[in-house]
């Protein structure tokens, strides 16, 4: 008795630790170890505003690359980049193509959209789409897509996910024929599963066409830092910072050529080129605050000098603000004629005096 006991405790551990072994297996290094990395947005600039994925859920999915079945991968790729994806006015479709009949009779369907993006809406697409298997019938979704897109204003940027394996050229033919209809408004980027050679060629194809794509492979973006690079070369363009004004001894910048009517707090036409290079400053240090500080000449009493001074300030401030600039980061003071940096005995020294400066802090 106490053998059979035995022999049936120790066949239930073995069990016990195969399941374990098993499901380990079901989870990609992407599951594991992936953890997202925001953007900065202030470095950045929106540059596309349709978001399109497209899934390989062919029976070649199924198969296991290092351990891993390939349709996870893609579909735990597609689901890391959704949550790297910054706030952004997108709209987003995905389609997956070939499928098992349990899944759909179809060889591709929509998922979701085409419809303003939504991050969660896009994850409960991703989870429905099981299982994988059939054909591989990607031409037929990519000329799905060109349907898709019919109503789209503005870039479009597709993702395309595949092991490119056991398909022939007819998608390059139907990506030209994307190419012709949405020209340089659409990217195709093309992301592969595995390391199949004939795949990998197809999707390098693929990827050509628009002159704007971008060929990866899955295996190469599995950290947050890597997904965010990817991210942001299909949606985002680079915005070089703009460098900072020369600081003055009194730590400010200094801004003799912004003028304003006789008396007035009235800005004067050549101001704005000014004005405008300040503010394409303060959008790329978006952690900068500033006082904006009136100053003028010794001319008039001092009363009126410094309530001259104040509303030229808050006219800066109003203006700056009017081109996107928070308000929140932006606070207005006059000062009058109490901080000269030129004699006010000449007529250039009082030229120099009546002045804007900005005080950063931040």
């Amino acid at each position: 008795m106490n053998g059979k006991r035995a022999s049936w405790l120790s066949a239930i551990l073995v069990f016990l630790l195969l399941a374990g072994g098993c499901a380990t297996t079901q989870k990609t290094p992407q599951t594991v170890s992936f953890q997202v990395q925001p953007l900065a947005m202030n470095t950045w600039r929106q540059k596309t505003h349709n978001l399109v994925f497209v899934l390989d859920a062919s029976s070649s999915m199924v198969e296991r690359f290092n351990g891993v079945e390939k349709f996870t991968i893609g579909r735990d790729f597609l689901a890391n980049f959704n949550e790297t994806v910054p706030d952004l006015p997108l709209q987003a479709a995905l389609r997956s193509f070939g499928h098992s009949s349990a899944f759909s009779e179809k060889s591709t369907v929509l998922n979701y959209g085409l419809a303003e993006y939504s991050r969660a809406g896009i994850d409960g697409a991703l989870a429905s789409i099981i299982p994988a298997g059939g054909p591989s019938p990607m031409s037929a979704s990519l000329k799905a897509v060109a349907g898709d897109l019919k109503d789209s204003e503005g870039k479009i940027a597709m993702v395309l996910v595949s092991d490119g394996k056991d398909i022939d050229n007819a998608p390059l033919t139907v990506a030209r024929e994307l190419k012709t209809q949405y020209g340089d408004r659409l990217c195709i980027y093309t992301v592969l599963v595995g390391y199949d050679g004939d795949g990998r060629a197809l999707l390098s194809s693929l990827s050509q066409v628009t002159g704007c794509g971008l060929a990866v492979n899955a295996m190469d973006i599995t950290t947050g830092a890597a997904m965010a690079d990817f991210v942001a070369d299909v949606l985002l363009r680079k915005v070089e910072a703009a460098a900072l004004p020369e600081m003055s001894k009194a730590g400010t910048w200094v801004f003799k050529d912004i003028k304003f009517e006789l008396d007035k707090a009235v800005l004067m036409q050549s101001s704005y080129p000014r004005l405008n290079e300040i503010v394409k400053i303060l959008k790329a240090h978006s952690d900068i605050k500033v006082e904006i500080q009136g100053h003028t000449d010794s001319t008039a009493s001092d009363a009126y000098n410094l309530d001259l001074s104040r509303r030229r300030a808050q006219t800066v401030m109003k203006y700056l603000q009017s081109k996107g600039v928070a308000a929140s980061r932006m606070t207005a003071k006059g000062y009058g004629e109490s901080r000269p940096i030129d004699s006010n005995g000449t007529e250039q020294g009082r030229s120099n005096n009546r002045r804007v400066e900005l005080k950063p802090m931040k």
